[in-house]
């Protein structure tokens, strides 16, 4: 029976996600990522009107004086008052957009203008990357002990940045805004895509214990194949309900929506095509270097490797094979 193989084809992969991540990293570096209000500082003004108006509504009011992109909210006990957050604005640029406000909604009674500095913004881009970075060590601890392994920890963790880097890079290419709410994107991203990657593991570790005499690569790509379905079925439910999420959820949603969307298909991705295939070149790299005394015995030049750590291999395989 006709198998697909796809650490055989894990190179296709690997060009695939150079294609994604290389592009987004060239963005970052030359333009950057276009940080909202959260992170930059502008004014908080809340407002009282003469009569209730939808988020669509104060939307349009706000269009004409390039505010559209602010941060809309409303009080469900106080229908009539809204909340936005936009651009710094200086006293008569508040005061335009009160009487804009008075004429469309007959009244505006300003309750609170406040501006947030860009100190603050600073302080929250220090948090949000404290926050992946304490995230990113907790997973490599975890796996870690779970599967006593730091070869299936680091794997993990290598697939979890390609994830982060596919994410903000994508983002730096669309110029999509970025707020406090990205911070719970990346996340959420770090754990759908640890889930999936812990799945495929521990499927390994399984067969490594069943098939002592398959090689490591078969191994491994036997491992992927059983849980493929149940990753993409896994991801196609998620991306499903996030569609319906995108286009009814209202336009301060979106940009949300769309960095969960693309962290559920990278996470999927990365866990089939990236931490499987990086576990197979490293046991390359590991049965390379165990071959080297016996290369060098011969007279054979072998260049240098650096050592990669432990073997995946459990003692009771490592013992079957020198018995072979």
């Amino acid at each position: 029976m006709r198998t697909w193989d796809i650490i055989g084809n894990r190179r296709w992969g690997y060009l695939l996600s150079l294609l994604v991540v290389v592009p987004g990293a060239l963005a970052l570096a030359f333009w950057g990522i276009n940080f909202g209000i959260d992170f930059t500082g502008g004014t908080l003004l809340n407002l009282r009107l003469g009569e209730e108006a939808s988020l669509d509504q104060v939307r349009a009011t706000l269009r004409p004086f390039g505010h559209e992109d602010a941060v809309i909210q409303k009080s469900a006990d106080r229908p009539r008052e809204v909340l936005v957050r936009t651009r710094p604005l200086d006293e008569e640029q508040t005061a335009r957009l009160q009487a804009a406000f008075a004429r469309e909604y007959g009244g505006a009674e300003v309750l609170r203008a406040e501006r947030v500095g860009p100190t603050i913004g600073r302080e929250l881009r220090q948090r949000a990357i404290q926050a992946v970075v304490i995230g990113l060590i907790l997973q490599v601890i975890y796996i870690t002990v779970r599967f006593r392994s730091l070869r299936f920890a680091l794997a993990a963790d290598i697939a979890l940045v390609h994830d982060l880097l596919v994410v903000v890079g994508i983002f730096a290419l669309t110029r999509r805004e970025v707020d406090s709410s990205f911070v719970a994107v990346l996340l959420t991203v770090v754990g759908y895509s640890i889930n999936d990657t812990v799945v495929i593991l521990d499927r390994i570790r399984e067969n490594i214990n069943l098939r002592l005499r398959e090689p490591f690569d078969r191994l491994v790509n036997r491992s992927v194949l059983e849980v493929l379905v149940r990753s993409l079925t896994t991801g196609f439910g998620a991306i499903l309900a996030l569609i319906l999420l995108y286009f009814f959820g209202g336009p301060t949603l979106r940009d949300f929506v769309f960095g969960l969307g693309l962290g559920v298909v990278t996470g999927t991705y990365s866990s089939l095509f990236v931490a499987s295939p990086i576990l197979v070149e490293w046991q390359r790299l590991s049965e390379r270097r165990q071959r080297r005394p016996a290369e060098v015995a011969e007279g054979a030049a072998v260049p240098e490797l650096a050592a990669v750590g432990e073997s995946p291999l459990p003692a009771r395989r490592r013992r079957s094979r020198r018995r072979r």
